[in-house]
């Protein structure tokens, strides 16, 4: 029997799957993040595979090849990697992982793996041309045609969310002012409350979250006090659809997807988001992109990056890719 395994490596879990030859996903295992130290979590990360072979009876000698999805900016052809949530600044985590598995380790962003396995086995599924993207802490997005993940000069196709808007007031962690993830993104929405019960907006999260606890305001809350019936934190939805919007629109014109995914936190406020963001694309589209266009949440749940990544590890080894 051969095996691959998929890695999503996120700065609080770090997520295994181990798949047959076929793609069956075997067993999945899920830890704490150790972000002490660059060397500590790749020690993390081998002893993750290794476990996880051990755990399901598979001898090392069968595993294939090794794909990770990280956060951050990602040299995939060099497995180099650079992320703020991380100990990553400048480190070949490919080749550090290769010389303790002995086997191929392909790197590659985490949002890129997620909407990549979507492709595959998710929502994605049977469509040509998917653009898929996540809202959680930050923003990202990923294109893929005709099986093919699009890279972009440098690797760095995607960061929609670091795209700044001037009426965006917000300072980014990547040091520009503006950018659209300090507003859509589970920060933001938070962020976006905060800000109008500030500025005097009534309602359950006013008295859920007096000023001397509003700071522990999280996008869950929101998403609660809109579920029982607060009119603010379902604008709070509204408007970050409608930010949401503004990048989505240019990008249909462009691409011209079959489909749009669009998963993490965020969207798992259900139909207030969703319904939000169909409207306002379509607002905004000529009719020929309209019509034909789908946009839904992911299938796979909190499995898409493993599926993902491993499986850009097993097509990375057959094509020779320098990793």
């Amino acid at each position: 029997m051969s095996c691959r395994i998929g890695m999503d490596v996120g700065g609080t879990n770090v997520v295994t799957g181990l798949f047959d030859s076929e793609g069956r996903l075997l067993r999945r295992s899920k830890v704490r993040t150790i972000k002490l130290s660059s060397c500590e979590l790749i020690q993390q990360l081998a002893g993750q595979c290794k476990e996880i072979l051990a755990a399901e009876g598979v001898r090392e000698s069968e595993l294939e090849a090794v794909g990770i999805g990280l956060p951050g900016f990602i040299q995939s052809e060099s497995g180099v990697v650079s992320s703020a949530n991380l100990p990553f600044n400048d480190v070949p985590v490919a080749t550090r992982l290769q010389q303790l598995l002995g086997v191929p380790v392909a790197v590659e962003n985490d949002v890129k793996m997620v909407v990549y396995g979507e492709y595959l086995h998710g929502a994605g599924k049977g469509y040509s041309h998917v653009l898929g993207l996540t809202i959680g802490t930050g923003m990202a997005s990923a294109w893929v045609s005709d099986g093919r993940l699009h890279e972009g000069a440098g690797g760095l196709a995607g960061e929609i969310g670091h795209i700044s808007f001037p009426d965006i007031s917000y300072m980014c962690g990547c040091g520009m002012k503006g950018c659209l993830e300090t507003v859509a993104s589970t920060a933001g929405i938070a962020r976006q409350a905060r800000d109008g019960l500030k500025a005097g907006w009534v309602g359950l999260l006013a008295e859920r979250f007096p000023p001397e606890i509003r700071d522990e305001l999280t996008s869950h809350d929101v998403w609660q006090a809109y579920l029982d019936g607060d009119a603010f934190a379902g604008q709070v939805f509204q408007r970050t659809a409608n930010w949401l919007s503004r990048v989505l629109v240019p990008s249909i014109a462009l691409l011209s997807p079959d489909v749009i995914i669009v998963g993490g936190g965020v969207a798992a406020a259900g139909d207030i988001f969703f319904d939000s963001l169909r409207s306002y694309v379509s607002a905004s589209l000529h009719p020929l992109y309209r019509e034909r266009l789908r946009i839904v949440p992911p299938s796979l749940g909190d499995d898409g990056g493993l599926y993902g990544s491993a499986e850009f590890a097993l097509k990375s080894r057959k094509i020779g890719l320098r990793i």
